[in-house]
């Protein structure tokens, strides 16, 4: 995957999620060093990284900061547990006030959002063979006004951490859905989910 602007951005936006979680563990001279370290994996995770389409794959964002948290998992898991990351993530993105502001614009139960995710699924399902570890994603049900149903069939992140040797850290990535959703006042359902051993990751939201 190519180096971009938005590519070099991410490691800016990610160090406000997780400097002060990291602190809560290492020292000051410790946090900086694991900051940097992570910083330079994080570039050759993208570089390794499958190319999922750029800035046409809405869900471009989404593999950035994956990216990146994986980058600091392989830099951290030899002292600090997946519960430790689960953690650290959770809290920081809680502490996180810019996406809060982004999610609360989001109705995710709106037919705007459903008719987004739809027109995504449709790019995806074009190119899924041009881009083979990318997302695939429907929508189900998607005239009913108190839920809104999707399906992934295939999940860039997975698909990273398994390129990356990490597929343990799936879950913790797969956690971040529920915070996000929580910042648009939604509740998260997903009784099956890729990472787990099934075909395919089912979203259940509704409205708090």
């Amino acid at each position: 995957m190519k180096i971009t602007v938005m590519t070099r951005l991410y490691p800016f936006i990610m160090k406000s999620v997780i400097k002060k979680q990291l602190s809560l563990h290492y020292s000051n001279t410790d946090v900086k060093n694991i900051l940097s370290a992570t910083n330079k994996e994080y570039i050759n995770v993208v570089r390794r990284a499958p190319d999922i389409g750029g800035n046409k794959n809405v869900y471009l964002s989404t593999y950035l900061m994956g990216a990146y948290l994986i980058a600091l998992y392989k830099k951290v898991r030899t002292e600090l547990s997946l519960d430790q990351m689960n953690e650290i993530i959770s809290n920081g993105l809680n502490d996180f006030s810019y996406m809060k502001k982004m999610m609360q614009k989001y109705d995710l139960l709106s037919s705007e959002y459903k008719q987004k995710v739809y027109k995504a699924g449709l790019w995806l399902e074009e190119n899924k063979n041009k881009y083979p570890t990318n997302w695939l994603v429907s929508v189900k049900e998607i005239d009913n006004a108190d839920l809104t149903h999707i399906v992934f069939e295939r999940c860039g992140l997975y698909a990273l951490c398994k390129n990356e040797e990490v597929p343990e850290f799936t879950p913790c990535l797969c956690m971040t859905d529920y915070i996000t959703m929580s910042f648009a006042n939604c509740n998260l359902e997903r009784p099956t989910t890729l990472g787990s051993g099934d075909n395919g990751c089912d979203f259940y939201i509704t409205r708090k």
